[in-house]
């Protein structure tokens, strides 16, 4: 990108990143004194943009400000693109839910995908004509479409032409910076960053590299995510049975990489195999594809229906599956991981209370099946002059499974909304539910102003209703709602927060079977009881002695119940922290839920930590080391032969001696990095014993290898902790070729022994062979002459020498043919030395044929 091209200076425009601190476009006047810099200062922030939406991140938001536009990622980090100080409005073009492309929110009328045409008629019979083309438009930015709209027609037949309009991209006029957010085609257009070449094209989406399935539960014996059908029973009052009603069609999620990964050419399908036979092949008959959406952050949601019944899947607990996404333009298929399949049946269900579609307490409750009595209080308040939406508050799940039954998918859920016909008052004579009217088929209630014009009459006064849950027209649950009219609108307390911050916690300090963190009485009295003005008995008669905990991976969270005293509980709320929590920062709740939220706070107690731990590996052995990571390994004798081969705990200081496991540390032990080393293998149990080996000799001129090697100390809580060094295996001999001369005589032939040449030394520089032979010190020390060592001889000469210089064996021989050689000539010995499961070592050796005459010395 050219600087001319971001010469934002014309327009004084400067593209500031926000990052929780704002730099002012004063503040780049003050640091920034010259005009490169403030095109680099352009050129790195859009580099930062483009990289970030290559990296995945998606873009959240684009809107036009009294300064220019601004851009939202999924990572909240926003790019602003300014006007300088000229004050004029950006313009932003964006797809709109109907499809047509809209300026700051207003209707271009253009479509911006393709829309089938009404059917035309043939003007003779009346009768139908063909369909009409399809018309879309896109944003040019090349050549000359660049800055105007394109228009796309898609004939029946298929065949497509376009036309360059003469309708501009932005406003005509605007000279400010306009972004168009065109999410059909993926590219983010950048105009008028500079009045130059043309727009900055930013490509939005990436290719798709990975899927990977987001499961509510996780079989812990497979380890696997499970997706789940479910078959929804009702009971039969005359075969006073339980009977099939329905099954659910779930709803599953998975995660794109990256999360802006472009998938309209992609085919979805799912794949299915058997566990105990899953190195057969893929099968496409288990579930079946109902609709496919593109989720939030970069997320698919399926609908899925099984084609086999629920029967089957009941007695094959054990198939799995994954999600197939087939590329439709090149045929590359990718893979999820694999899940499995559960089924069960459903047989409780109940009227949830839920607000803003969300179960109100945890777990959750349940509207009455019978009359509520007259001293419950109210579920739901009103004011009289508005109106009560019981669809708002009620919705029907499954007692079970603690769920409701759409979020499971289950289908054709309607509801029935009543008001029974009499509620007397607490004087017995006082009908409550002549105050309001029947509710309307939305489940609308309003006070009956046909009977109190005004309406005040029925403040105070407490109705009933019935809400009726229905699955394909069969009853599955109801409930009474109780509700309370009210003179103004009642706002909720919320919630009181008690923060019992435990800070950092050392991994290896959490005892067995666990810690304990509490929320003493003291704090309680002090920060809740107090707060609230009650005492322990007063909270207990309002407040639900059943509390609410969230909490993570090997954290129990608990708290009094009123059936216990302050004698017997040394706290009001605790948390019970094992070994098998994780590590970094957690949270646990114990929560208590007021019985009127609307007279008093729900109590919130959170305890918050950081779980830490310290490494504490044995340190390398300073004896062996070389720089500050890599031990040398030069091998030794095993039997009687010599091998490369190492005790891993020497590697460490004092050989680990009087070493221990932390605590919370379950094994340590050695293993090669990742699966794509080669050539070596580490054998043995744990530290104690493991060794470690080349498997595969060293090559001709390989003189050493390297292997990242980690040890591992698995943790109580399924992690494990890694400290990674090199080990250096390095061959532990080489071979040198002594220098020979060869003499060109009249008659005769000349020749020398190659193998006498040969002289192998060790790391050490002692020679263990010569001579053709072992040294004593080779025998004795390497045991050499019983490691079935092999000696290949050859010749390196070049056509000059024609086919006199020869060799046989380990003989080489020169004879030419009858010409006074005038010049020395030169060529090469090689012998090829082949020691078993150590090193195929090469050497070579310098051969001089004398001329004729300098033979004569």
């Amino acid at each position: 990108m050219n600087k001319k091209y971001l010469s934002v200076i014309l327009f004084g425009a400067l593209l500031t990143v926000s990052m929780g601190t704002f730099t002012s476009c004063k503040d780049y006047d003050d640091d920034i004194d010259s005009l490169d810099q403030r095109i680099t200062s352009v050129e790195k922030s859009l580099e930062d943009l483009k990289a970030r939406i290559n990296a995945g991140a998606v873009i959240t938001n684009v809107t036009s400000t009294a300064n220019g536009v601004t851009v939202t990622l999924s990572d909240n980090k926003t790019f602003e693109l300014k006007n300088g100080t000229n004050g004029t409005n950006g313009t932003v073009v964006t797809i709109g839910e109907n499809g047509n492309w809209f300026f700051d929110g207003k209707d271009s009328g253009l479509p911006s995908r393709g829309i089938q045409g009404e059917a035309g008629n043939d003007g003779n019979d009346g009768n139908d004509g063909v369909s009409a083309p399809t018309i879309y438009y896109y944003p040019g930015t090349d050549g000359a479409e660049a800055g105007f709209w394109v228009k796309m027609t898609k004939a029946v037949d298929g065949k497509e032409t376009k036309e360059v309009t003469t309708i501009p991209c932005i406003p005509e006029g605007k000279e400010a910076v306009s972004a168009i957010w065109d999410t059909e085609n993926g590219y983010l257009i950048l105009n008028n960053v500079d009045k130059s070449e043309g727009p900055v094209k930013i490509k939005l989406t990436d290719t798709l590299r990975s899927l990977a399935f987001v499961p509510e539960t996780i079989d812990t014996k497979l380890g696997m995510g499970v997706i789940d059908f479910y078959s929804l029973l009702v009971y039969n009052n005359t075969s006073k049975k339980n009977e099939f009603l329905v099954s659910n069609n779930p709803l599953v999620t998975y995660r794109l990489n990256p999360q802006n990964a472009d998938v309209k050419n992609v085919e979805w399908s799912f794949i299915d195999r058997v566990v105990e036979t899953r190195v057969a092949g893929d099968n496409e008959s288990l579930l079946k594809i109902m609709n496919a959406k593109k989720g939030e952050e970069g997320g698919m949601i399926f609908q899925l229906q099984s084609t086999k019944t629920l029967d089957y899947l009941k007695t094959n607990q054990e198939a799995i599956f994954a999600l197939k996404a087939t590329n439709k333009e090149d045929a590359t298929e990718i893979v999820s991981d694999y899940a499995v399949v559960k089924a069960s049946e459903l047989k409780e269900y109940g009227i949830a209370k839920i607000k803003d579609g969300k179960a109100t307490t945890t777990p959750v409750s349940y509207y009455p099946t019978t009359v509520p009595a007259l001293n419950v209080p109210a579920d739901v308040e009103f004011i009289y002059t508005g109106e009560l939406n019981l669809s708002k508050i009620t919705e029907a799940w499954a007692k079970e499974i603690e769920k409701s039954l759409a979020s499971i998918g289950v289908e054709n859920i309607t509801y029935e909304y009543a008001k029974p016909e009499k509620y007397l008052g607490s004087d017995g004579k006082t009908n409550q539910q002549q105050f309001v009217t029947a509710p309307d088929k939305n489940g609308v209630v309003v006070v009956d102003k046909a009977w109190l014009a005004q309406g005040t009459a029925s403040v105070g006064r407490t109705p009933i209703f019935t809400v009726t849950a229905k699955v394909n027209g069969t009853v599955v649950a109801s409930g009474y709602v109780k509700a309370e009219i009210t003179a103004v609108e009642s706002v909720e307390k919320g919630d009181l927060p008690i923060a019992v911050a435990l800070g950092n916690i050392e991994y290896s300090s959490i005892a067995t079977p666990y810690n304990k963190y509490e929320l003493s009485w003291d704090r309680a009295n002090a920060e809740i009881y107090d707060i609230l003005g009650m005492t322990k008995e007063t909270f207990q008669q309002n407040y639900y002695e059943t509390y609410n905990v969230t909490q993570e991976t090997g954290v129990t969270a608990s708290g009094w119940t009123y059936a216990s005293n302050s004698t017997t509980e040394t706290a009001m709320a605790w948390i019970e922290m094992t070994p098998k929590v994780l590590l970094g920062e957690g949270t646990a709740k114990v929560t208590y839920t007021a019985k009127n939220n609307f007279v008093n706070k729900n109590v919130v107690i959170t305890f918050t930590y950081n779980v830490v731990h310290t490494k504490a590996f044995p340190e390398l052995n300073p004896d062996y080391l070389i720089g500050t990571n890599i031990v040398q390994v030069k091998g030794k004798m095993v039997g009687n032969s010599w091998k490369l081969v190492s005790e891993m705990k020497e590697q460490f200081k004092n050989y680990m001696s009087g070493y221990q496991l932390p605590v919370n540390h379950t094994k340590l032990y050695f293993r090669l990095k990742g699966t794509n080393q080669t050539g070596a293998s580490i054998s043995g149990t744990d530290y104690k014993d493991q060794e470690i080996k080349l498997t595969t000799p060293f090559a001709k001129n390989e003189t050493s290898r390297d292997y990242n090697i980690e040890m591992v100390a698995d943790l109580s809580n399924g992690k494990e902790c890694v400290k990674e060094y090199v080990v250096r295996f390095v061959r532990p001999f080489n071979a040198t070729v002594d220098a020979m001369t060869l003499k060109t005589y009249m008659a005769n032939h000349d020749s020398k022994d190659l193998a006498s040449l040969v002289v192998i030394k060790d790391r050490d520089g002692k020679t263990v062979y010569e001579k053709g032979a072992y040294t004593t010190y080779g025998k004795d020390t390497y045991k050499l002459d019983q490691a079935n060592i092999t000696f290949g001889y050859g010749l390196k000469a070049d056509a000059s020498f024609g086919d006199k210089l020869t060799i046989a064996g380990s003989t080489i021989d020169w004879y030419n043919g009858g010409n006074d050689l005038q010049l020395n000539k030169s060529a090469k010995s090689v012998v090829t030395i082949t020691i078993p499961e150590i090193a195929t070592i090469e050497a070579e050796g310098n051969i001089t044929v004398l001329s004729t005459e300098n033979s004569k010395n």
